[in-house]
């Protein structure tokens, strides 16, 4: 896997602590060439918590920080009902440096707005970077953000879009609400 130079420090982080926490919380050995950015994450076979989905795992967490995620966001995806999913702007709209541009500007939104009411609704995290929209989500979140940000993608009007996710997080409250509330025999 390639991580992008400008990415590099944030994965290492501080004195290697990023980069120390994925290794010591997932029982791999995360090998960065600095200059390339070339990464490759092997699995520590001989330690306790020694899991072979941890280097699925930690490839997720790292592929997360390369599209823009800060690294306390990004170990969210220890939890196995979180999941990471990324839109490939490039592959979506074409070559077109503007249509890139102003998708990714409606999907921000002015102030990011609109990116504060899906992470908000959704109950997600949204990153826009590079040519990428990436979204961090519990199973269920993640399909509402999904369907926001494809609305979007898309050409819909930003008030249909903002209508779906509050229909949505409303039907989830009521769902919690009767769930916290249903009467026992």
């Amino acid at each position: 896997m390639k991580i992008g130079k400008n990415r590099i420090a944030v994965l290492i982080g501080k004195d290697g602590e990023t980069k120390k926490e994925i290794e010591e919380a997932l029982a791999v050995k995360i090998n960065l060439d600095s200059k390339t950015g070339e990464c490759e994450i092997l699995p520590l076979i001989n330690v306790l918590n020694y899991n072979p989905i941890n280097v699925y795992t930690a490839e997720k967490i790292v592929n997360a920080i390369n599209r823009g995620f800060n690294p306390v966001k990004a170990m969210k995806l220890l939890d196995e009902t979180y999941e990471l999913e990324i839109f490939n702007l490039f592959l979506l709209l074409g070559k077109s440096d503007k249509r890139i541009k102003r998708i990714k500007g409606r999907i921000i939104g002015r102030n990011g707005e609109m990116r504060k009411a899906i992470e908000k609704f959704a109950e997600s995290y949204i990153s826009v970077y590079g040519k990428t929209v990436s979204i961090i989500a519990d199973y269920e979140n993640l399909q509402i953000a999904r369907k926001a940000v494809s609305m979007l993608i898309n050409g819909m009007p930003h008030h249909v879009a903002l209508r779906f996710l509050e229909n949505k997080y409303n039907e989830k409250k009521k769902e919690q609400f009767r769930q916290m509330y249903k009467p026992e025999f």
